[in-house]
């Protein structure tokens, strides 16, 4: 039995209760565009397991971010390892932590812009090394496995 969602005034069939629920709450969060047909991809708007990232979104967001963040996230794509402020400040040219936070700021910012939950992004840890604190940064596994799999 199909289900309808309405995008403004066009009318979307989905197969199954869950497309219709999740497109439905892609539809009031901002994070669904449609072309000229108004069909959405079902497969582009399923999410990875317990995130709100989904193939539309991912493509949008690497679309959106600039060039410091790109690296940024490349950065972190690289390696499963933590990346301390002074590794990132260090890859991007950066003066200080100040501006390394304009940069996860971005960040940030445009994953709310796309329609996913900034917290789903990275991940930051304090730890002690040699008698200095500092932040580390890991990308979020659940935004990790949606770039690699949809990553432009």
């Amino acid at each position: 039995m199909p289900y309808t969602v309405m995008i403004g005034d066009l009318p979307v069939l989905c197969e199954t209760a869950a497309e219709a629920i999740e497109l439905a709450r892609q539809v009031a969060g901002g994070g669904i565009s449609h072309g000229q047909s108004g069909k959405v991809d079902a497969a582009k708007s399923a999410p990875i397991a317990g995130s709100r990232w989904t193939e539309q979104r991912i493509r949008e967001f690497f679309r959106v971010i600039k060039a410091q963040q790109r690296k940024l996230i490349e950065k972190l794509l690289e390696t499963t390892d933590a990346c301390t402020d002074e590794m990132l400040c260090q890859l991007l040219g950066l003066a200080d932590g100040r501006s390394l936070a304009g940069v996860f700021t971005g960040l940030w910012k445009n994953a709310k812009r796309v329609g996913a939950d900034p917290k789903e992004l990275y991940v930051k840890s304090t730890a002690s090394i040699g008698d200095r604190r500092q932040n580390e940064y890991t990308l979020a596994e659940s935004f990790r496995t949606a770039a690699k799999k949809w990553k432009p």
